[in-house]
């Protein structure tokens, strides 16, 4: 799937002739923070709230603002994840989507985004999640995925983080399994630090409670 199939035609974009209370009035009415800025198809820029409540004379029409420099926008057949990054770096509440002459192709959602990844197997489907925690040097998918594929277990998410705090690489593994007494005994085997375990409501407690028990045979 790329980023154009997951616009949103239903919202509005700013003209030059628009002024910055009826731009405010249209981030009102359909319930987001920004707003494209948009001339003859080109796109021009981003307006955010936050510069139209920071303008002193917000009846001007955008053509006389000074603020009209900001410019996200991913390319039509990016991969969705392109405007998750600018989402995160950015605050944004709408991603801008333009071809790759500056065109304006259409607006791209939080919410539309936010929906993308939850349709995803590795959220509905039902399993155990577990989260691994070792140095950046140490980390090897080939390895986490052999281990779980050993215990008979499919891996249906992997996202890797590095904690700011301590700079440490979390790999949060979600499996297509509920029961991974046995997966977690070979991550431990290996030396693989797991820092938390998450499953079902009815296995959680036997779960956590096999864990527990594991940890005490490793670590008189």
């Amino acid at each position: 799937m790329n980023i154009g199939q997951l616009i949103a035609y239903d919202l509005p974009v700013l003209s030059l002739d628009d002024t910055g209370d009826r731009a405010m009035h249209l981030m009102n009415e359909f319930r987001v923070f920004h707003l494209p800025l948009v001339q003859r198809d080109n796109y021009l820029a981003l307006i955010s709230e936050d510069d139209l409540l920071d303008w002193d004379t917000p009846e001007e029409t955008l053509s006389l603002a000074d603020f009209i420099t900001f410019r996200p926008a991913v390319v039509e057949n990016m991969h969705p994840f392109e405007a998750m990054k600018l989402t995160k770096e950015f605050n944004l509440s709408v991603v801008p989507v333009v071809d790759e002459n500056n065109h304006y192709v259409g607006l791209v959602s939080s919410e539309r985004l936010l929906n993308y990844l939850t349709d995803s197997n590795t959220v509905i489907e039902p399993g155990a999640i577990l989260i691994l925690e070792m140095e950046h040097r140490n980390y090897s998918l080939s390895e986490i995925s052999r281990i779980c594929e050993s215990n008979d277990i499919s891996i249906l998410g992997l996202f890797v983080k590095t904690d700011e705090n301590t700079q440490l690489q979390q790999v949060t593994i979600k499996t297509n399994k509920t029961d991974i007494q046995a997966l977690l005994a070979t991550f431990e085997r290996f030396n693989y630090h797991v820092v938390e375990v998450y499953a079902s409501e009815n296995s959680k407690e036997d779960l956590q409670h096999h864990y527990d028990q594991l940890m005490r045979y490793m670590n008189p």
